[in-house]
C-alpha cells in the first residue's frame, strides 16, 4: 500500500537550529534523517524537503500503517506528521485497460 507522508515542525523545535545553537550535537543529522533510508518493512520511494518551511514530504510503500508511523516517530516529537493512504492511479488505469487510450 502507498502512503503520502508530510512532516512539519516549527523553527522553535527545529533540530537543525538546536544543533547550530548548541556545542553538544544532541541530534546528529545522520540519525534525524535516517527515516529517508526506510526499513525492512517500509520502502521510501520519494523523499523531499522544503527546508525553509521546515517541511518534509515522502511517498512510501508498506503493508501496515503502523510501520509507517513507527518510521516517522522521531518527527512526531517535534511537530505534525500526516500519513495518508493513497491509490496508485497509474496502476489503476493500466489494470482497467485504459492506458494509452
Amino acid at each position: 500500500m502507498l502512503f503520502h507522508v508530510t512532516a512539519k515542525h516549527s523553527w522553535e523545535t527545529c533540530r537543525g537550529r538546536q544543533r547550530a545553537e548548541s556545542s553538544e550535537d544532541i541530534f546528529p543529522p545522520s540519525e534525524v534523517n535516517k527515516w529517508i533510508e526506510g526499513t525492512d518493512k517500509v520502502k521510501v520511494l520519494l523523499a523531499g524537503g522544503h527546508q525553509t518551511a521546515h517541511k518534509f514530504f515522502a511517498f512510501v510503500e508498506a503493508d501496515d500503517y503502523l510501520e509507517v508511523q513507527h518510521l516517522m516517530r522521531s518527527h512526531m516529537h517535534v511537530g505534525d506528521v500526516d500519513v495518508l493512504p493513497v491509490n496508485d492511479m497509474i496502476n489503476i488505469r493500466k489494470d482497467a485497460g485504459d492506458w494509452g487510450k
